[in-house]
């Protein structure tokens, strides 16, 4: 973009910030549009989740934690991308913070069909047989909704 080869992108953090420090304009997000996004999911074999569920459900349970402890803690959350992303710089720590935990991570992440059905419908105009695919077929939320049962017994 900065040698005029492409007129605009798709640009994420921290990229995103250095476009707009070189006078590029931000035109529309998922957000603006109102694309449904599934943010963040984990992405196993049917056998393991038939076989190793209860070791999933720890999985599960502890990204949750992370989640609600980024909430009530940021500095801590912050330090955290630091160390992963090695930056310290404070407006690309703050965007990130704000866009992976404030703004799209859910706290029980779990998969929405539209959320589902607008990735495979981007995909499927790339690659024709993503349109066979049936989307009930491709989500299981019983971990999550286990989860969610169990926390509710508990309070």
């Amino acid at each position: 973009m900065q040698k005029n080869l492409v007129q605009g992108g798709s640009i994420s953090l921290p990229l995103s910030l250095k476009a707009k420090e070189l006078g590029f304009r931000e035109l529309l997000t998922t957000e603006t549009i109102a694309l449904p996004f599934d943010y963040g999911c984990l992405i196993v074999k049917g056998s393991h989740l038939r076989t190793k569920r209860e070791e999933l459900k720890k999985v599960l349970r502890a990204t949750i934690a992370a989640y609600d402890l980024s909430i009530q803690e940021p500095a801590e959350a912050k330090r955290a991308i630091a160390k992963y992303t090695r930056t310290t710089d404070p407006e690309i720590l703050e965007a990130t913070y704000r866009e992976n935990v404030k703004e799209y991570a859910r706290r029980i992440p779990l998969v929405s069909m539209t959320g589902l059905a607008s990735i495979v419908d981007f995909r499927a105009e790339m690659t024709a047989e993503v349109k066979k695919l049936t989307l009930e077929k491709m989500f299981d939320n019983s971990l999550l909704q286990e989860i969610q049962k169990e926390s509710s017994q508990t309070k």
